[in-house]
């Protein structure tokens, strides 16, 4: 009896954190449409550039050991499925020269300016309810979250886009 209780207890609590609800695609497409994204190439591109394509928010700095294993790992990714996918990184670094580094040598994808994602960015942080790094909440196109950190599936192998 004590089991089957357990096993109820332990099922409603799993269907309510399945059904929690995401942050909501408007606050999401709100703060980013408050930031200047550029690419490899410093031009600037804007969300209706990556429309119809699944985005993932990158949070990582030069600093984190995990990021750093990350991003090689998503650098492939995203050279194999760029028709389809972008990334957007964020940078949690302290310093703008580390930033820009890190950038430069680890990342194909668009980012935000760094004076951005110090204010802007962290904003999207708490938004879509992130608490560590990397982390990697991927967007469908439509904007609604997938997955709020499908980190855990990109080091699982498991295939791209990633869905919770």
């Amino acid at each position: 009896m004590k089991l089957l209780i357990s096993l109820s207890v332990l099922l409603v609590v799993t269907l309510s954190l399945e059904v929690e609800e995401a942050p909501s695609s408007p606050t999401i497409v709100h703060l980013l449409s408050q930031v200047t994204l550029t690419n490899k190439q410093g031009q600037v591109v804007t969300l209706d550039d990556m429309a119809g394509k699944y985005i993932g928010l990158y949070f990582s700095g030069h600093w984190c050991a995990p990021c750093r294993r990350m991003t090689p790992i998503l650098a492939d990714v995203w050279e194999k499925e760029q028709d389809r996918f972008e990334i957007i990184w964020v940078t949690m670094d302290g310093t703008e020269s580390a930033a820009d580094d890190y950038y430069s040598k680890s990342m194909p994808w668009v980012r935000m300016t760094f004076k951005e994602a110090k204010s802007i960015g962290w904003d999207l942080f708490k938004a879509v309810e992130q608490r560590y790094i990397p982390t990697l909440t991927m967007l469908d196109p439509d904007m609604n979250i997938i997955n709020k950190n499908a980190r855990s599936q990109i080091f699982g192998g498991r295939d791209f886009p990633w869905r919770q």
